[in-house]
């Protein structure tokens, strides 16, 4: 009985400390470092990297001689006599061509290649976790605007209900509202499953096991939204992952063409033993010592064919780099264009949820003063709902494109700044 308690009371003090682990609300910095931590596309190029660096060792290795040892004996059958010889001996062989070409500077390279690749893949994860970030307050955003004329709505139901009951209207106004707010909440549902979708989604790329408890801290975006629209930079396109990793390749490859004549240069071999020879015609035992120089004299045209396609490997990704370049461009202006577009719209969907907000507010009056229907208020309440959430959705496609702008230029601290901007500050 004790023991079931002792396992009872561990159990529980170990569920106890993985919920404490938990914060209470996940803001956006912890959100874009637990999705990091958590990536396995990350992880792999932890170990990709640790490859490059492997093989880099090895690459610069070739430079130095490589030294042998040799310990052996050979025996000898003769007519009319046989006897043995026994030696040690150690042998080093040097190519001067690799530590002239410095062979391994290509694979040194191709570390920081794998790190810039590293850093794209980083930089796609922050974009997906912010993305989901955003896209569940937002949805809440919604929820809240939606329950907000609820709370009118059903104001509005006792009012005519009131009214009703008094022979001032007919039961049709009551039937109206009701029916009005029954769809409130089936829009408030609806949006309730894409948050849950969305907050799933988000969980499972944190590693959050309780996907319930998933609570993303609130942001005011206010001051971000209304701030300028970011002007493209050259300087900061220079820190794009893409870009730079078509650098590095084009720096490795232009090492791997100078490696090519490595081949080209004269290896030295020198050696030294002792030789224990037991020949009784011979002098004894020796020591030795030897020196050679192998020279490449004819190899076909194996190097002026290395040399021609690792040229055009060269030009090739210079090409391609000017592509991606452009290609970056091109989006950069293209998203450039859509968030000052989307600007503007902003402006005149707030010129119309001003006037909205005053046709209910002279709705309601004109209602209870018997000049309009109640369709007529019901209908301006819809109008005024629906600006409020396409105004929503405007900021959340110019918060996703801002975001989409900043991971273009590898501007990580940008992103994290928008969880900094509170209350318009």
């Amino acid at each position: 009985m004790h023991r079931r308690l002792i396992i009872l009371l561990m159990m529980v003090g170990c569920n106890t400390g993985a919920f404490a682990q938990l914060p209470s609300t996940l803001t956006l910095e912890e959100c874009i470092r637990r999705a990091e931590e958590n990536s396995f596309q990350l992880q792999s190029d932890d170990f990709e990297i640790d490859l490059a660096e492997n093989t880099a060792s090895i690459a610069k290795s070739y430079a130095l001689p490589r030294i042998s040892g040799e310990l052996a004996m050979d025996n000898r059958f003769l007519q009319p006599y046989y006897f043995n010889q026994v030696w040690a001996s150690v042998h080093a062989d040097w190519s001067l061509g690799d530590l002239v070409r410095k062979t391994g500077r290509s694979s040194v390279q191709d570390i920081e290649t794998r790190r810039l690749e590293k850093e794209q893949h980083r930089l796609n994860v922050i974009g997906r976790s912010t993305s989901l970030y955003m896209s569940i307050l937002q949805v809440s955003k919604q929820m809240e605007i939606l329950g907000k004329r609820l709370i009118l709505l059903n104001h509005h139901y006792q009012v005519s209900g009131g009214m009703w009951k008094a022979g001032l209207r007919s039961q049709l106004d009551v039937l109206q509202t009701e029916s009005e707010i029954v769809r409130l909440q089936e829009d408030t549902a609806r949006l309730a499953i894409v948050r849950t979708h969305l907050s799933i989604e988000l969980a499972h790329l944190l590693g959050w096991e309780h996907t319930d408890s998933l609570q993303v801290a609130p942001l005011h975006l206010d001051s971000l939204v209304e701030a300028p629209v970011p002007e493209i930079s050259i300087q900061n396109l220079a820190g794009n992952p893409i870009l730079s990793t078509f650098d590095s390749r084009l720096t490795a490859q232009q090492f791997r063409t100078d490696e090519i004549g490595a081949g080209q240069i004269p290896h030295i071999s020198l050696g030294s033993g002792y030789m224990a020879d037991a020949d009784p015609t011979g002098d004894g035992n020796y020591w030795q010592i030897n020196a050679g120089v192998v020279v490449p004299i004819y190899s076909g045209k194996a190097y002026t064919y290395q040399k021609q396609g690792s040229k055009a490997l060269t030009e090739s990704l210079d090409a391609q780099r000017s592509e991606a370049e452009r290609e970056i461009l091109i989006h950069l202006v293209q998203v450039h264009d859509k968030m000052e577009n989307e600007k503007k719209l902003m402006e005149l969907q707030h010129q119309r949820l001003h006037i909205a907000a005053q046709t209910v507010d002279f709705a309601a009056l004109n209602y209870k003063a018997g000049i309009a229907s109640n369709l007529d208020y019901i209908s301006s309440q819809q109008i005024l709902t629906n600006t409020e959430l396409e105004i929503e959705e405007t900021r959340l496609e110019y918060t996703m494109s801002l975001i989409e702008f900043y991971i273009t230029n590898n501007q990580v601290d940008q992103i994290v700044a928008m969880g900094t901007y509170q209350n318009g500050n």
